[in-house]
């Protein structure tokens, strides 16, 4: 993770994380054209499931996030998913899936994405906000969030595993759930040229 994406999924400025010493990791570059379904080539389906007119149980002024599980949904058996609506000033914070696979669908916008059982977050590429659909072969996505995991550890064992004195690091906000979608206050650094 970048400097930037810590410190949004933290609520810090990004040079909390300036002592932490680690390679430059690749880029994951986003599809160059858009994909676009036909009306007409879409079969009717007794399953449909309106998950866009459901209250987002999870809603900021950055972005919202709705669920649909199978209690809802009756084709998502063993499956559940994430209508993902992000603004320029937000992101999806950094996060893992230790067992569930996650496929994603940009419906609209440009966001990036990292698969499955590696740390990721989803971020707004540009000046607009995306909505992305996320899939998860799991009934729940069964995410574990950077930011309670940072509350999980003393300051003693976070300063020996990232390998710094602790004196270096932040001071990280106690956080009892994840919040899912945080705000963007940290710019997302421009990509290195070779």
């Amino acid at each position: 993770m970048t400097d930037s994406v810590l410190g949004n999924t933290y609520d810090l400025p990004s040079s909390a994380f300036d002592a932490f010493a680690r390679p430059d990791a690749q880029q994951i570059l986003p599809r160059q054209a858009n994909s676009s379904v036909n009306p007409t080539d879409r079969f009717p389906d007794a399953h449909l499931f309106d998950v866009e007119g459901q209250h987002p149980p999870t809603a900021y002024d950055y972005g919202s996030a709705r669920l649909a599980r199978k209690q809802f949904w009756a084709a998502l058996e063993d499956l559940s998913m994430y209508s993902l609506r992000i603004k320029e000033n937000g992101m999806r914070d950094a996060h893992w899936h230790p067992v569930t696979a996650e496929m994603g669908y940009v419906a609209q916008g440009r966001a990036l994405f990292v698969p499955r059982a590696y740390p990721h977050h989803i971020e707004v590429l540009g000046d607009e906000a995306f909505h992305f659909l996320i899939f998860f072969d799991q009934p729940t996505s069964g995410d574990i969030g950077y930011r309670t995991t940072a509350t999980a550890f003393s300051r003693e064992v976070l300063a020996s595993t990232l390998g710094v004195d602790e004196r270096e690091v932040p001071d990280f906000p106690f956080t009892t759930a994840d919040p899912l979608i945080v705000g963007r206050e940290n710019p997302t650094p421009a990509p290195k040229t070779a």
